[in-house]
Formats: structure tokens, sequence, C-alpha cells
């Protein structure tokens, strides 16, 4: 047979949600969450007389006659909050505010983009800390493998504010640098082995990882996945982070909505290189997440300033 609660909000407001007996406290606080908007990064806390409820535990083990009170707590689980990211509300504001560079009304600029950790510290309402990803004066400085620098986002408030239905191709803008070497590996008879690890590849997911190998000789730039091309001359060599004095490389990736990919580098010498690839990353409706990846080599990636640039269709 069903139980009915009694559910009061801190404001005052209250709810009767049914459940049956096998149903557990999750269950309830989800249908809860039906009738009421909880904010982003935030859940329901729920209390029945003085215990918080655990999500396990049984709906047959309350009192239906005892009243349930929740509130709204700020999530503090990093994962979560990396998961909820995209929905980020100072995202959507900086859409809706993207500038027009020199009147030019169907071009649309957000010239900085907060850092990951500043938007995960907003969204939380306390520091967080993330393993081998670290502010300093420069940026951010990332020690592992890979982490989400930029979550894939709705493009909707800035298309609606003007009118458009889709844009035709999103320009990030990316800082970086590192004194990471590919060294290679050593096989089982003491030789060098260079087999590439596909960090930065999806097997589920349509994408791209652009590699780059600064104080490689001629950089050796390359780009992983559909559409992609293998180890390129870029001209020149690209300075690492010590050899640059603790200067940034400036990565210009053009995302098209018709699968037309163009990459810009402006080295820390002022060095350009540029090359394209076909690969449909975005509908013209999302902007693709952005990600940073070290393959091998043992040292930091740093990372500067991002920038986005939308042009509407």
């Amino acid at each position: 047979m069903a139980m009915v609660f009694s559910v009061s909000l801190a404001g005052g407001a209250t709810y009767e949600v049914e459940a049956e007996p096998r149903d557990s406290v999750s269950h309830l606080r989800l249908k809860l969450e039906k009738q009421i908007e909880v904010p982003e990064a935030c859940y329901l806390k729920m209390f029945h007389s003085t215990e918080v409820l655990p999500e396990g535990k049984l709906v047959s083990e309350l009192d239906a006659e005892q009243p349930i009170f929740a509130v709204v707590a700020r999530e503090t689980d990093v994962e979560k909050l990396l998961q909820a990211a995209g929905s980020y509300n100072g995202y959507k504001e900086l859409l809706k505010r993207a500038g027009s560079p020199g009147g030019a009304t169907n071009i649309k600029v957000i010239p900085v983009i907060p850092s990951i950790l500043a938007v995960l510290e907003d969204m939380g309402g306390l520091p967080v800390t993330i393993e081998h990803l670290k502010s300093t004066e420069h940026g951010l400085e990332m020690s592992t493998q890979g982490h989400l620098l930029l979550p894939a986002l709705n493009a909707e408030p800035l298309l609606s504010l003007n009118k458009k239905e889709r844009f035709s191709k999103v320009v990030y803008r990316v800082q970086l640098n590192s004194d990471a070497y590919n060294r290679g590996t050593v096989d089982s008879k003491g030789l060098p082995s260079y087999i590439y690890n596909g960090y930065g590849l999806e097997g589920d997911k349509n994408c791209n990882a652009i590699k780059f190998h600064p104080a490689m000789e001629q950089g050796q730039l390359r780009v992983e996945g559909v559409g992609g091309f293998g180890n390129s001359d870029m001209g020149f060599t690209p300075q690492n982070w010590t050899q640059s004095g603790h200067k940034f490389h400036s990565f210009e990736v053009t995302i098209g909505a018709d699968g037309k990919n163009n990459l810009r580098v402006v080295g820390t010498e002022g060095e350009i290189f540029k090359k394209s690839w076909k690969n449909i990353l975005t509908d013209g409706k999302h902007l693709p997440a952005l990600h940073g990846w070290l393959d091998m080599g043992g040292e930091a990636l740093m990372l500067g300033k991002i920038a986005l640039e939308v042009h509407l269709a």
C-alpha cells in the first residue's frame, strides 16, 4: 500500500509525496525534485525528526505521520560538479554578454573563459582540490594525462538573444606550453619504442586530439581521430616552457558546423603554423568540450588564457 509523506521546505512550502514501502529515500527525493526547482550543482538534503535520511534507507522504515524536512544543499563532490559544469549559470551569462569586436554583429567574443577550478569553486561554494591540477601565477598547471578545461555548452542563450538558429563556426583560443618531451618507452630488448597511446580520444565519441611536441625538431604536430593528419613539420622548432622563459604558444582552433576545421598556431617567437582537417564536431547549436591532455614526458602542461569566438550563421 502506498505511503504519503508531507515534506516541508525551509521557505515554508509543503508538498505531498507518494511512495511505495519498497522505495528508498532516494526515490522519494527524486519525486520531490520533479515538483520543485533545485538550482544547478545543488541537491535536497532530507531530515526525519533529527535524523539526516540516508539515500538507501527504505521509506517503510519511516513514520508517515511525522513530517519530513528538506533543505537545498550545495553539491561538493568534485566528480558530480564536473558532470554538472555544462549547466553552470556563469557560462550562460557569458554567452548572453558576448561582445561584437569592431561592430561585427555576426561575431560574438568571450575574451576570457574562467578556469574550470574557478567554475567548480563557484558551483560548490568552496575551494575544490583536483589531483594533478592547480592554479599558478601563469594559469593552470596540469601534471597528469587529462582534465576537462571547458565543458560542452548549449549555445541557446547566445543564439536566441541574436535571433539565430545556429552558428557557422566556433573558434577556441588557448595558450599553452610544456617541458614534456616524448622520450618513448623501453621494450623488452631495452630499445626505445614510440607507440602512441591515443590519450584524448574516446572510442564511443566523435572527437579529435591535437598533439604537440615542444622542443622537438619542427614540432611534429598532428591531429588524431577522424579526418586528422599525422606528424607534420611546423616550419620551426617550438620552444618549450623553460627555453621560452615561461611564454605560451597560442593555439587557435576553428570548428565548423560544416565539418571544415582549421588550426593556427602562433609560436612564442611569433612563428606561425596552419593546417586544416575535416570532421563534424558540432551541430551549430552546441559548443564542443575542450580537454587538456599529456601523453608522456613527465613534465607539466601549462595553460594560460582560454577565449571563445562564435560566428553566427
